[in-house]
């Protein structure tokens, strides 16, 4: 039962801001709640508390009332305890206040606070929940991502974004029109983990736009061993569109051989400022690609708000696209909304001969894939693919 049957507990020592004993209707309502309801006082002292506060910290009916609530309270949180009772004592609300009590056994809970302002007789209704699950939860996801922060910000710091580069292939003349920039990521402690792993840490960490914007530098490096006219295609997310820092690097590049792949690992909400981002990188020349077109509602969306000059067609649409009809109808339609926007088409993820095949039958430009080359270092261009990448006669 709650501790609420003694009288003398609706009282402090002292006898001030007496509290006359519940009714048969609130004494249900303590009985059957599940958080920690109570009444306190100005004084410090509890004056009623539900069952959930006997069942929660596991002392027996009446102890919690015979001491200042504040001795219950974690040492640490104790100045911040008094601090909110103040603010509630001078009729200000209060919510989302979190503090520690010490349960029975010498442990301790975490518990989440809303009080009414303190009534005329220094009556304070309040009501707490156990959170104390949440509370380690929050820090073991603190503490993860800590460790991915100081994860990315050492590979960074050790050099060990190598760019690598995968041609891109005009389907009917065969030759490499550019490449897209990649990442690998050689640590010297032997530690692995692909490109997707490393930026997923990144983003986890809130370091996805600065280890973008480093892969980015590493690539752009070896742009001058591009062949004359080819394009070098970058992958950036929307969040690196926005910052200037990367806004500027690009500006110093020569924009006309530039494209920038819109990844679609995130939803926008709000694309003016992303229009706006691109339209500045389009006055210097650079083209836009939504990258993974067909993997997600993202890259739709993207589409239809930002125009793009290329759509690179995810590799899930391409693989055995000979043997699926569905595959080969998306993949029309998306040459359809290319068209209407002004746009050409990359298929990624080119494998087969059977592949490409139907790609060209399709009307697809520009392809992409391990049938013409793998990621790697820029060699001395013979700015044609290996001839098993050739047309039969």
């Amino acid at each position: 039962m709650s501790a609420r049957v003694d009288p003398k507990w609706f009282r402090t020592p002292t006898g001030q801001y007496p509290v006359g004993p519940p009714t048969a209707s609130t004494d249900q309502f303590f009985d059957l709640a599940a958080d920690l309801l109570c009444i306190a006082g100005i004084d410090g002292y509890f004056k009623v508390v539900n069952q959930a506060w006997c069942e929660t910290l596991g002392y027996e009916d009446g102890e919690l009332l015979q001491r200042p609530f504040v001795d219950f309270v974690h040492p640490d949180d104790r100045r911040a305890t008094h601090d909110a009772t103040s603010r509630v004592a001078n009729g200000s609300k209060l919510v989302h206040f979190r503090n520690r009590y010490r349960c029975k056994n010498g442990t301790y809970k975490w518990l989440a606070w809303s009080a009414s302002p303190a009534l005329s007789d220094g009556s304070i209704y309040a009501v707490a929940r156990d959170v104390t699950n949440e509370v380690v939860s929050e820090v073991t996801v603190q503490e993860h991502c800590d460790a991915q922060r100081t994860r990315v910000l050492g590979v960074m710091s050790e050099n060990a974004v190598r760019p690598v580069f995968q041609p891109i292939v005009n389907i009917s003349t065969l030759q490499v029109g550019g490449y897209e920039a990649l990442s690998r990521f050689d640590l010297a402690s032997g530690a692995g983990g692909t490109p997707e792993q490393w930026f997923a840490a990144a983003a986890e960490a809130g370091l996805r736009a600065q280890l973008e914007i480093h892969a980015i530098r590493k690539a752009v490096a070896y742009a001058y061993q591009l062949p004359p006219a080819a394009f070098l295609s970058l992958n950036a997310s929307p969040e690196t569109l926005l910052r200037e820092d990367f806004s500027r690097m690009v500006e110093e590049l020569h924009g006309e051989c530039l494209i920038v792949e819109v990844t679609e690992h995130s939803a926008v909400e709000d694309y003016e400022p992303l229009q706006r981002a691109i339209n500045r990188l389009r006055g210097h020349g650079v083209r836009l690609a939504i990258d993974d077109a067909g993997a997600g509602f993202a890259s739709l969306k993207h589409i239809v708000h930002l125009l793009p000059e290329f759509i690179k067609l995810d590799l899930f649409l391409v693989r055995n696209i000979h043997e699926d009809p569905v595959k080969r109808a998306v993949v029309a339609g998306m040459l359809g909304v290319a068209q209407q926007i002004g746009g050409k088409v990359i298929a990624e993820g080119v494998e087969t001969a059977d592949e490409l095949r139907v790609l060209r039958e399709l009307g697809v430009e520009w392809v992409q894939g391990y049938y013409f080359g793998r990621p790697g270092p820029l060699l001395a261009p013979s700015a044609q693919v290996p001839a098993h990448s050739r047309p039969r006669d």
